[in-house]
């Protein structure tokens, strides 16, 4: 994808959809008003609308899949040139992508892929290597042998694709078992701790609890606390503030698979604008993702 960005900044759009001044209309819908990502996102979007010119019209669902359906519907009356989501729930959002195909707005996903509906291209973290990235860490801190839970989602196509680079990571060590894959829909943490205290409490030895997504290793590492058990360590997937100051402080929360949400914004918006000039764009676009642990993040 590096290799097009220069491409896609040397010209101008046109398209349907524009505000007065001819500039292309972009609905983008987020998940949340707060929060570091989506605060890079924003920091990533914004230096590409104003090179090309594109009137970017952003709303955000408080976390509530049903309104941010209603807000995506609320783009499709307005005839917007594209629409671009950061998915709260795929499956309530499904309804507003089916709409929003019928009126032939282009719809496009980032951070967390759909499957629900038509979607030109989705730009989001590179989940299958960064799934490797975790199972790789795991067989290593265990040395090639142990057992490990792993918390999902697996509704969500971006979760299935960071399990199947778990799995593809620990197919090389026959002496680590995956001794439970609980799947924890919606992924609230106050559940994913639920999962887990029952996991620890069972006769199963568990060694490691890999979550899919920060709320579910935070989750996690809520049950091992309260559990008092100590040789469980877990890995999550978002570095989200919380989670790297769990690393830090040397939690038993020890490795997070970091995203890069800066560089996501600014692909996403690069790829739609493309598209409205009627380039072919390719239907997945994955970022790098990386690795940190207490380490790398320079804790004291």
């Amino acid at each position: 994808m590096r290799a097009p960005v220069h491409v896609l900044l040397a010209a101008a759009v046109t398209a349907c959809g524009a505000d007065r001044h001819g500039r292309p209309r972009i609905g983008v819908a987020l998940p949340t008003d707060t929060g570091a990502l989506t605060a890079d996102l924003r920091r990533g979007m914004a230096p590409v609308a104003d090179s090309l010119q594109l009137d970017v019209r952003v709303v955000t669902a408080g976390g509530d899949g049903a309104r941010q359906a209603a807000q995506v519907d609320s783009f499709a009356a307005q005839r917007v040139a594209a629409i671009l989501i950061d998915p709260v729930d795929t499956v309530a959002l499904s309804g507003a992508i089916a709409r929003a195909n019928r009126t032939g707005i282009p719809v496009f996903t980032m951070v967390t892929a759909s499957d629900q509906g038509s979607v030109v291209s989705h730009i989001g973290s590179d989940d299958r290597m960064g799934g490797e990235l975790a199972g790789w860490y795991v067989a290593q801190r265990l040395n090639g042998g142990g057992s490990i839970a792993i918390l999902d989602q697996p509704g969500v196509p971006s979760d299935r694709d960071r399990v199947a680079g778990i799995r593809l990571a620990l197919a090389p060590f026959p002496n680590i078992r995956i001794v439970a894959n609980p799947a924890v829909e919606p992924a609230a943490r106050d559940a994913a701790s639920r999962r887990t205290a029952s996991l620890l409490a069972a006769d199963q030895r568990v060694d490691a609890v890999i979550g899919t997504n920060d709320e579910l290793a935070l989750g996690a590492l809520d049950a091992i606390q309260a559990s008092g058990k100590s040789g469980v360590f877990v890995v999550g997937f978002g570095a989200i503030p919380e989670a790297r100051a769990a690393i830090v402080r040397g939690s038993a929360l020890v490795a997070d698979v970091m995203p890069d949400p800066v560089t996501i914004g600014r692909y996403a918006l690069l790829v739609v604008a493309s598209h409205l000039r009627g380039n072919r764009v390719t239907t997945s676009v994955p970022v790098r993702v990386r690795l940190v642990d207490r380490d790398s993040l320079g804790a004291p």
